[in-house]
C-alpha cells in the first residue's frame, strides 16, 4: 500500500512542476477569487439601498448560497430569513401563552397574524420571485412588516405592555430590507 501512495506522490510532483500545470492552477485561483469577490460586492452593493445596510449584511451572509446568488436569489434568501423569524417568534408566542395566561387572546390574536406572515406572505413571497412577479413578493414583505405591527398594537388595545416588543421590531426590520432588495431587483 506505501509504494502505491509513494508512486501517487511521485506522479503528482511531476505532473504539477510543470510550468503550464502551474499557470493553469493559478488560472483556476484567480477565475475563483474573482468570481467571489463579484458576488460579494452584488451582495454590498444590495444592501447598500436597503434601510439597514449592517442588518442586510447580516441575513445574507448568514446563507452559504448568497456567495453564488443573484439578486432573485439574494431576495429569496430574504424571504427565507423572515420565515425562520416568523417561526422563531411563534414559539416564543407558545412559550409565553405558558407563562402569561392573562395575555392569552392578545397572543391567539399575534399567533394568526404570525402563521398569516409564514404561510401566506412568505409563500406567495417564495411562487412570485420564482416566476419573475417581484412585485407581489414585494407586497408580501410590506404584509409581514404590518402583520408585525398588528401584533404589536394588540397589546396596547388590551391595555397590557407587549413583552413582543423586541421580536415584532425585528420582524419590521427584517421585512424592511427584504422588501428594499425585492425593490431593487424590480427598479434597479
Amino acid at each position: 500500500m506505501e509504494s502505491r501512495n509513494t508512486n501517487f506522490l511521485q506522479f503528482l510532483k511531476m505532473k504539477i512542476s510543470s510550468p503550464l500545470t502551474i499557470l493553469f492552477l493559478l488560472f483556476l485561483l484567480q477565475q475563483t477569487l474573482l468570481s467571489a469577490m463579484a458576488d460579494l460586492q452584488l451582495i454590498k452593493n444590495t444592501c447598500k439601498g436597503t434601510p439597514s445596510s449592517s442588518l442586510c449584511l447580516k441575513i445574507l451572509l448568514a446563507d452559504p448560497k448568497s456567495q453564488n446568488a443573484d439578486l432573485t436569489g439574494l431576495a429569496l434568501i430574504g424571504v427565507d430569513a423572515i420565515n425562520n423569524k416568523g417561526l422563531e417568534i411563534l414559539k416564543q408566542i407558545v412559550a409565553l401563552k405558558e407563562s402569561r395566561p392573562e395575555l392569552g387572546p392578545v397572543l391567539d390574536h399575534c399567533a394568526e397574524v404570525y402563521l398569516a406572515v409564514v404561510d401566506a406572505d412568505v409563500l406567495s413571497s417564495r411562487d412570485a420571485l420564482r416566476t419573475g412577479m417581484a412585485k407581489f413578493a414585494e407586497q408580501g414583505m410590506a404584509d409581514s412588516a404590518v402583520e408585525a405591527q398588528v401584533c404589536e398594537g394588540s397589546f396596547g388595545e388590551h391595555g397590557h405592555t407587549s413583552p413582543m416588543l423586541g421580536s415584532n421590531n425585528a420582524m419590521i426590520d427584517v421585512a424592511n430590507v427584504v422588501r428594499a432588495i425585492v425593490h431593487i431587483l424590480l427598479y434597479g
